[in-house]
């Protein structure tokens, strides 16, 4: 077909088809795509929510630390004997054996406690904690219940609620875990740390108690 004829469309002037596709300018350019650049973006949180979980953990851990002490070793003093108070709690609660029950509590509040507080392992030691106070709770809803009150379960609801801040987003950057493998894993680590701790509790409230 004659050049004229195709003028209309805009051939006529064009030396090659570089002008109407510009993408071929080079006759040995590549016409694979580039690759787009990209560019990753990581979430951190700001420094005030790192400063909230280190109250968080300090809180959860001092007052699972100095309830171990108590029952262990009475400490700090005047608060009675926490070995023999413990045991007739547990007791009355239907929990067998009691001896055994009351040392493992003890020493679980002691060690979990202090692991939390340095942030050290924090949401596994967190899901210890977590399965004491789920327990507390589940055993105080009856009284609660009976009296028409929080009173008797708003304690150990409070602590579950700060075990499970801890199990879930960690101990933050004020802590021992920072840059941890598992702490960079947060998300897989705490929604496991959750399942076994609630797992311990429901095992310990079925399989314990009478």
């Amino acid at each position: 077909m004659p050049a004229g004829d195709l003028s209309f469309l805009g051939f006529e002037s064009a030396p090659s088809d570089t002008t109407v596709f510009p993408w071929r300018e080079e006759s040995g350019a590549s016409t694979v795509d580039e690759p787009i650049p990209t560019t990753t973006v990581v979430a951190v949180r700001p420094w005030a929510a790192e400063v909230g979980l280190l109250v968080a953990r300090l809180v959860l851990g001092g007052t699972a630390l100095l309830g171990g002490a108590r029952t262990l070793f009475d400490l700090p003093r005047g608060h009675g004997d926490g070995t023999v108070a413990t045991q007739t709690l547990l007791s009355g609660l239907g929990f067998r054996p009691v001896a055994e029950l009351t040392a493992a509590l003890g020493w679980v509040q002691l060690v979990a406690g202090l692991l939390v507080m340095v942030g050290v392992f924090a949401s596994f030691a967190a899901s210890a904690l977590l399965a004491i106070h789920l327990v507390a709770v589940v055993t105080s809803v009856g009284a609660a219940w009976s009296a028409g009150a929080v009173g008797p379960v708003e304690a150990p609801l409070f602590g579950l609620a700060l075990a499970a801040v801890v199990v879930l987003a960690g101990p933050g950057r004020i802590s021992g875990d920072a840059d941890r493998p598992w702490y960079r894993a947060q998300t897989p680590v705490g929604l496991t740390c959750l399942l076994v701790g609630v797992a311990t509790g429901l095992t310990v409230l079925i399989a314990m108690r009478a």
